[in-house]
């Protein structure tokens, strides 16, 4: 009978590593976030509201891409860089470890070029 609660251990485990040992790592994914949506809101066709970059999490309207957000998805997942469309033309992207400063400017190069090929 029961043993529901045993499965907890492993899903706790985790949180307790992220708050003892990678507290310290959320400013660099804060401060990738801030720099990704800094490129972000230079590429036409992108709209951005800064003020809701405070973590990791960017969100943003690509509708004026005039492409399908599916198909611009697609494209930057072949190229190595996800994005999560949210509904409509609104999308995510989020830092996270393993994500270094250059590899956000290798991503934001990705997702200017993708979006000049695609802009209608």
């Amino acid at each position: 009978m029961g043993g529901t609660l045993r499965q907890s251990g492993i899903i706790a485990a985790p949180g307790i590593i992220a708050l003892e040992k990678m507290i310290d790592r959320l400013k660099e994914d804060h401060d990738n976030a801030r720099r990704l949506a800094d490129g972000l809101v230079e590429i036409k066709g992108f709209r951005l509201d800064m003020r809701t970059v405070q973590t990791n999490i960017v969100k943003l309207d690509v509708s004026g891409l005039g492409c399908d957000i599916g198909r611009f998805s697609a494209e930057l997942k072949k190229q190595g860089v996800e994005i999560s469309v949210l509904g409509g033309s609104s999308v995510r992207m989020v830092t996270h470890r393993g994500i270094e400063s250059s590899d956000i400017d290798i991503a934001l190069n990705i997702i200017e070029t993708t979006a000049e090929r695609l802009r209608t």
